[in-house]
């Protein structure tokens, strides 16, 4: 549609659709979290707001919303999209002027012709000055230009360069690219005046991804299919929709997302007419070439492909949004979108087959000279020389478990033909420690069997490394003692070379001396272990060493001093292995539990996530029962409900795999204590009494088993006990294991059961044996820097705690009682001004901390069914939509509200008067 062949003022014909955002498809998905990213309420958040992704991210749509949130707000919007014809600089001219006339209309009539100097400094400065004089100074403003990759005219560059350098106050700028504009950024971006919105923040998270396909296309998708499909297309909205309209005509729609690809013909047609297309042919020629690589670097592909220029240019690829993805903050190495790499491995695999296989070996060759040996198995395998991965893993395999890349190691071997893995007994010994260390017991336990009817063929090392190996395993199955007779055995026979035979006896030693609560003695394993030298094949030892060591920091309540030791202990290990070993995960997981418990919740967090995976897999059942629990109490005050009870769900269902009794005894306890403070009662006694019924039917338990069973039943009964008023109940029940722990060296468990001592005391209101209690709590804090295990009893301990701090103010001045003035400082910190009752972490004044008005119409739809007392099935069969996206609704309405729980949801919303 055009104006007309020339408009009343003047100028060419204006094709109107430029000068309009894309129209807003019925139920597109709302970019809730972007938005609020980009628009505060008074405005654009930034001078400039710069969009760059590739096509098909959403760009465009995206700057639509953001118009139309700005025009609800009162912004005075104008929108231009670029086209190639706006090089011609009278072209942009006339478009621009029409864009700022959309701003100001009256600005139109006053601009005639373009300056005849447009393409000199001084005509630029008069045009530009013309275009913002116009603006008023009490209004505000936005002006949108999309799809700016079209500009390639310096003179058009050089005026909007200028405008941006000279922006007043009310007017904001949004650019849409799929590349980044050759226009100087840096001093914008140094005076934190520029917003930069890429493919990652672009990209759709898992609520989107959801409302995506089960609202905008009405898929009835599960959360695992919706998360699947999420990792395979990156977030890329373009995709996603083509996904979801394949997905409408495919009778099995589980498999067809897990078979998704680059390959599927609706993308590849659009990734060869939108992406590749627009590329010169050796570029593409180089991309397919390096799309062997998961992972690329200059030097390595110009190993692999042969093309340098390209090969040292991938900063520029990357800044030209071609779906070059960095992977590190330097810059160097980096990977290609793996939808984008599907689609050209592709292609590639249409050409010549030796030439692929080419590509592979010298890929190999690279990485074994630089030291990167997995890779350099994967791709001697992917060329086809099975020869040269055999020989890679007998030369280099156990080393690299030692390292900590047991998952990567694991896949490579299983990748190889079974007939040639007998064939070398290193080999077989590799895939043994890999099943064992991955948790598969099972299969370890029969490929133990085959080692040792080979006995006769193998010599002392290989016969003690079998044995090792049991040992191993017996750990991982909480069978200890076993693991410790073994070691007893096996360790005066093992010779110096291999160098990890030793030591990790030694270690197994040292958890035996830890189940035996000999705490001494097993950091005195480990702390042995930890003084030798490092050296890669030793990564292992002093990676479990350090977890040891943090356990009896974590019991003996030196957290202090377990963070200090365990920090450097990590920087040292980083020193010899990547960050993606499985045995820097475990470290970090461990350093999480130190983290939380001193009240360093966001570090904690961090680690937390980054080594959940190797929990889940490599950690022995005392690391994993250490971190569960700091992880649940951590996701219950951050409020992440359904996370957490995720969690539980996971966690149990390892205990269950692995037949850990100690974990799932761990567990209930947790269980109870979360539903309590939730204010559920009736649920926690029966998941409780559930468990002592099944309790009931252990049999042939080992002693460290009942005795850790009986340990966490007697807390999560007298926890329910006072819950349920039998307060002297809770107190018989809690006495005889707080005896038992303080005649032991646990420090760090009597200050818990003296905490719950305290708070049993205040219920019954005898408030000075439960200062007394509070005392003795602070007492056995050797290095005075446990915080968080005081907060998550409450703020009834919090209270105390204020009242404590007041006495010991009163009290005859005291060294120690000054150090406990200030620790109860530090506790009670974030809980000055908290209500007295009431869940750890809830916001107390929800009025403050819920914004009504972000709620969408059909979050308020759904809510006001949910006030009436409609079922989830209700509410769905009421408003035509599918349960899952009734829950969608819900979740998101509950984040805005601040709240967990429905009748959390419907009290907040009563009042607060919102269907009044």
């Amino acid at each position: 549609m055009v104006s007309g062949t020339e408009n009343t003022f003047g100028s060419p014909a204006l094709i109107a659709t430029r000068m309009a955002p894309p129209r807003l498809a019925d139920g597109s998905v709302q970019r809730e979290r972007l938005l609020r990213r980009v628009c505060s309420r008074k405005g654009p958040v930034a001078p400039l707001c710069l969009v760059t992704a590739p096509a098909g991210y959403g760009k465009s749509t995206f700057m639509a919303q953001c118009l139309r949130h700005l025009e609800n707000l009162g912004v005075s919007t104008g929108w231009l999209t670029l086209e190639a014809d706006d090089n011609e600089g009278e072209t942009f001219f006339y478009y621009l002027r029409a864009a700022f006339g959309r701003l100001n209309p009256s600005f139109s009539r006053k601009l005639g012709a373009p300056p005849l100097d447009l393409d000199t400094p001084a005509g630029v400065r008069r045009l530009v000055t013309e275009f913002l004089g116009s603006l008023k100074a009490n209004k505000r403003y936005a002006l949108f230009l999309d799809d700016y990759q079209q500009i390639e005219s310096p003179q058009v560059h050089a005026l909007v360069q200028y405008l941006l350098k000279h922006l007043p106050d009310n007017l904001g700028v949004f650019i849409g690219s799929r590349s980044l504009p050759p226009i100087p950024l840096s001093r914008l971006r140094a005076a934190g005046e520029l917003l930069e919105i890429d493919s990652r923040a672009l990209g759709f998270g898992d609520d989107e991804t959801g409302a995506l396909l089960r609202e905008a296309n009405q898929l009835q998708v599960s959360d695992d299919e919706v998360a699947l499909l999420l990792s395979r297309t990156g977030g890329w909205a373009a995709v996603l929709q083509l996904a979801a309209l394949s997905m409408r005509g495919s009778p099995d729609r589980g498999r067809f997302v897990s078979a998704f690809s680059g390959n599927h013909d609706s993308v590849a047609d659009f990734l060869a007419e939108e992406v590749v297309v627009q590329m010169p042919a050796a570029l593409a020629d180089f991309l397919r070439r390096a799309a062997i690589l998961e992972r690329f670097c200059a030097p390595l592909c110009e190993a692999v492909t042969g093309d340098r220029q390209h090969s040292v240019d991938l900063a520029r690829l990357r800044d030209a949004r071609l779906l070059v993805q960095s992977l590190d903050e330097v810059g160097y190495w980096y990977r290609l979108h793996p939808l984008f790499r599907d689609f050209l491995l592709r292609q590639l695999a249409s050409a010549d087959a030796s030439e692929h296989a080419e590509l592979h070996r010298r890929a190999s060759v690279w990485f074994e000279e630089e030291g990167l040996i997995p890779e350099a198995i994967q791709h001697a395998i992917s060329a086809g020389d099975h020869g040269r991965a055999l020989d890679l893993l007998d030369e280099q395999g156990v080393s690299q478990i030692a390292q900590g890349y047991m998952f990567q190691l694991l896949g490579l071997i299983r990748r190889l033909p079974e007939a040639l893995l007998g064939d070398s007994l290193n080999v077989l010994i590799q895939l043994t420690w890999l099943q064992v260390l991955s948790n598969q017991l099972h299969q370890g336990r029969r490929m133990l069997d085959e080692l040792k009817a080979r006995s006769a063929t193998l010599d002392l090392a290989q016969k003690v490394e079998v044995h090792l190996i049991e040992a191993n395993l017996y750990t991982i199955d909480d069978q200890v003692e076993k693991a410790g007779q073994l070691a007893e055995q096996w360790l005066p026979q093992a010779p110096a070379d291999p160098v990890y035979l030793r030591p990790t006896f030694r270690l197994i030693q040292g958890f035996v001396c830890y189940h035996r609560r000999d705490f001494a003695g097993a950091q005195s394993v480990a702390q042995e272990l930890l003084a030798t030298a490092t050296e890669a094949d030793l990564v292992y030892n002093q990676a479990y060493a350090s977890c040891l060591d943090a356990l009896v920091y974590l019991v003996g309540a030196r957290l202090k001093q377990g963070v200090d030791a365990m920090e450097v202990q990590l920087r040292n290990l980083l020193r010899f292995v990547l960050p993606s070993s499985q045995l820097i995960a475990l470290v970090e997981s461990m350093l999480g539990v130190l983290y939380y418990y001193r009240g360093d919740l966001q570090r904690a967090e961090s680690s937390f996530q980054r080594g959940l995976d190797a929990q889940r897999v490599i950690a022995t059942l005392d690391l994993v029962i250490a971190v569960t629990r700091a992880r649940v109490q951590l996701l219950f005050r951050q409020q992440k409900h359904e996370a957490l009870l995720d969690y539980l769900r996971e966690t149990e269902q390892l205990a269950q795999a692995r037949g850990w009794k100690r974990l799932l005894a761990c567990l209930i306890h947790e269980r109870v204590r979360i539903l309590l403070a939730l204010g559920e009662l009736p649920q926690a006694r029966s998941r409780f009494d559930q468990w002592q019924r099944e309790r009931a039917t252990f049999d042939g338990l080992p002693g460290h088993t009942r005795d850790s069973l009986d340990y966490w039943s007697s807390v999560a009964d007298a926890r329910l006990r006072l819950a349920e008023g039998d307060i002297e109940g809770a107190e018989v029940q809690l006495q005889p294991v707080l005896r038992e722990f303080l005649n032991g060296e646990n420090r760090f468990r009597a200050m818990e059961l003296h905490l719950l001592l305290a708070r049993i005391r205040l219920a019954a209101k005898r408030d000075m044996l439960a200062k007394q209690s509070l005392e003795s709590a602070l007492a056995l804090d050797t290095d005075h820097s446990t915080v968080q295990l005081f907060r998550d009893e409450g703020e009834e301990i919090i209270g105390a705690l204020q009242s404590l701090k007041m006495d010991l103010q009163q009290a005859p001045d005291n060294s120690c009682h000054q150090i406990w003035q200030r620790q109860i400082e530090t506790i009670i910190t974030p809980f000055e001004g908290a209500p007295s009752a009431g869940v750890p972490g809830r916001p107390t004044e929800l009025a403050e901390t819920t914004s009504v008005n972000e709620l969408t119409k059909k979050e308020l739809a759904t809510l006001a069914l949910l006030v009436e007392g409609l079922s989830n099935k209700e509410i769905s069969d009421r408003l035509c939509v599918s349960i899952n996206t009734v829950k969608t609704h819900l979740k998101s309405a509950y984040g805005k509200l601040g709240v967990s729980r429905r009748t959390q949801a419907v009290r907040t919303l009563k009042r607060l008067g919102v269907f009044e």
